[in-house]
C-alpha cells in the first residue's frame, strides 16, 4: 500500500462516516418529533415512547463517540504518516508498529460503520414500539410475582380516574380532553398534592399504560402500587370539599 492509497483511504473514510452520522442524526430528530406528536394524541403510550427515546439517545451517544474517535484517528493517521514509499511487513523482519496502528484504525472504522447500520435497522424496525413495551412489561412482571391480579387493579384505576375527573371539567375551553397528567399537575400547583404524591401517581399511571400495551406479560401488580392506588383514590375524593 503506497502513500497515495493510504491518504485516499483515510481522507475518504472520515467524510463518509461524518455524512452517515449526519443523516442518522437528522433521522433521529425526525423520529423524536414524530414520537412527541404520538404522545400528544395518545398519552397512554407516553412511558413506552419515553423509554424508546432514552434507548435511541443512548445508542446515538455511543455512535457519536465511536464516529468521533474514528474520524479523529483517521485524521491523525494522515497527519503522522511517516512513509513516502510502500509499506514493508515481514514476519521474519522488523515489526512495523505503524502498520499495526493503521490496521486497528481500519477495524475501528468498520466497527463504526457496522454499528451505524445496526442502529438504523433497530430504530427503523416497525415493531420497535411493541418490543419496548414487552421489555418493560417483563421487568414489571418479574417484580410483581404473586401480587394483585390485573383485573382488580384496572377496576380500582377506573374508580380513581372517575374520582379525579369529577374535580374538573372533562374538556378544556378548546374542547380537547384533559389528560390525567394535566389534572394531577393542577392539583400539584394548588399544593394539594406533593411531589412525592406525583411520583407515586405517575408510577400507578405507568403501570396502567403498560397493562394496556403489554398485558400479555403482566399477570400481577405489586401490592404496594395497588395500595397506593386505593390510598390516592380516597385522598383525591376527599379533596372535593377543598375545591368548592
Amino acid at each position: 500500500m503506497d502513500r497515495n492509497a493510504l491518504d485516499w483511504l483515510f481522507s475518504t473514510a472520515p467524510q463518509a462516516l461524518a455524512a452517515l452520522v449526519g443523516l442518522i442524526f437528522a433521522g433521529v430528530t425526525f423520529i423524536n418529533g414524530t414520537i412527541d406528536k404520538e404522545i400528544d394524541q395518545d398519552n397512554t403510550r407516553e412511558d413506552i415512547y419515553n423509554e424508546m427515546k432514552r434507548n435511541i439517545h443512548l445508542f446515538l451517544k455511543l455512535l457519536l463517540w465511536c464516529a468521533g474517535t474514528s474520524i479523529f484517528s483517521d485524521l491523525l493517521i494522515l497527519l503522522c504518516n511517516p512513509k513516502e514509499s510502500a509499506y514493508e511487513f515481514s514476519i521474519g523482519g522488523e515489526f512495523d508498529f505503524y502498520l499495526l496502528i493503521v490496521g486497528l484504525v481500519l477495524v475501528l472504522n468498520l466497527f463504526t460503520l457496522c454499528f451505524s447500520l445496526w442502529f438504523i435497522i433497530r430504530v427503523a424496525n416497525p415493531n420497535y414500539f411493541e418490543k419496548t413495551a414487552k421489555r418493560l412489561s417483563r421487568k414489571v412482571a418479574k417484580a410483581a410475582n404473586n401480587g394483585v391480579e390485573i383485573k382488580e387493579f384496572i377496576i380500582d384505576f377506573i374508580k380513581f380516574e372517575k374520582v379525579l375527573r369529577e374535580l374538573y371539567p372533562k374538556r378544556n375551553k378548546s374542547g380537547e380532553a384533559i389528560t390525567v397528567h394535566v389534572l394531577l399537575r393542577r392539583l400539584e400547583i394548588r399544593e394539594l398534592l406533593t411531589r412525592e404524591d406525583i411520583r407515586n401517581l405517575n408510577e400507578i399511571i405507568r403501570m396502567r399504560n403498560l397493562i394496556i400495551h403489554g398485558a400479555e406479560d403482566i399477570k400481577y401488580i405489586e401490592k404496594r402500587i395497588h395500595e397506593n392506588l386505593k390510598y390516592y383514590t380516597t385522598k383525591i375524593s376527599d379533596l372535593k370539599n377543598q375545591l368548592k
